[in-house]
């Protein structure tokens, strides 16, 4: 009986230092798992920096409307917003088109172009050959679209060509036809008589 009794103690011994052994592993195990998990969203808020627009769109076009009618359309296959969240920028231009009355007036070949969607303005960058639809041509390496006043400017070399008549200047402004032009800086006209 004797015997008995100490095989119980020792019995009750043996499992409630197997318990704690289990519970000591398990707490740690579960402390070191929430830890890691806490440092890795600290990690992931404070030490990344992300350089890329926050939305991307793969092929699309988007029209400014002005007064209930188009004032210009972009068709590009990479559209994506600034980080302001204020410009949309398109690369990858196929087709750009600023309209007057509505209908498509000035045909834009460019690399990139940025555009404020809450003022309609547009900043136009890389090899941009404008033509209207007379088939006047102008081209430069930046021009800026203003939407409230509805003009292009240039602060760079620019070329215009009218019916085979040659004008450059430093910088331009003008009307969306290119009929009231301001330029200054190095002007140069070259006319064709026949």
């Amino acid at each position: 009986m004797l015997k008995r009794k100490y095989l119980w103690i020792i019995l009750i011994v043996i499992l409630a230092t197997a318990l704690s052994f289990y519970f000591i592993y398990n707490k740690g195990k579960d402390e070191g798992t929430g830890k890691a998990e806490e440092e890795i969203e600290e990690f992931e808020e404070e030490d990344i920096e992300i350089n890329e627009a926050p939305v991307k769109i793969e092929k699309g076009t988007v029209v400014g409307m002005k007064a209930g009618e188009k004032e210009w359309e972009i068709e590009a296959d990479k559209i994506s917003l600034a980080e302001d969240r204020k410009k949309t920028i398109f690369e990858k231009i196929k087709k750009a088109v600023i309209f007057k009355d509505n209908e498509p007036y000035l045909n834009i070949q460019l690399n990139k172009c940025i555009a404020d969607m809450g003022s309609k303005s547009m900043e136009l960058v890389g090899e941009v050959v404008i033509e209207t639809k007379e088939g006047d041509i102008l081209k430069g390496n930046r021009f800026f679209w203003n939407s409230e006043e509805e003009t292009l400017a240039s602060q760079e070399p620019v070329e215009l060509i009218v019916k085979e008549n040659n004008i450059t200047a430093d910088w331009l402004t003008s009307d969306v036809e290119l009929n009231k032009l301001e330029l200054q800086g190095n002007v140069k006209v070259t006319f064709k008589i026949e």
